[in-house]
């Protein structure tokens, strides 16, 4: 039963619980950058100008955060249930 225990987040340590959300957020930053990159605003000129304009458009970058954000938590959990690093 303490096996079962460890796979559910909620009963995590405090640290690791940080850990898994800094991931998350990371991973979220990061795949919004990669889509600001690819899309048309990333190409043009004027990228600081740019950049905020395309932040006018929430459906242009929510999901790239979204995704990013669950394929690193989705990686953050499974490397914890390959290693056990808990």
């Amino acid at each position: 039963m303490n096996g079962l225990r460890q796979l559910n987040p909620l009963h995590w340590k405090h640290a690791h619980l940080i850990a898994w959300v800094i991931v998350c957020l990371s991973g979220g930053i990061c795949a919004t950058m990669l889509g600001y990159v690819r899309s048309p605003f990333g190409q043009a000129d004027h990228q600081s100008m740019m950049f905020f304009a395309w932040l006018h458009y929430p459906m242009a970058y929510w999901p790239w955060f979204v995704f990013g954000a669950f394929v690193a938590g989705a990686g953050f959990y499974a490397a914890d249930l390959l290693t056990g690093a808990r």
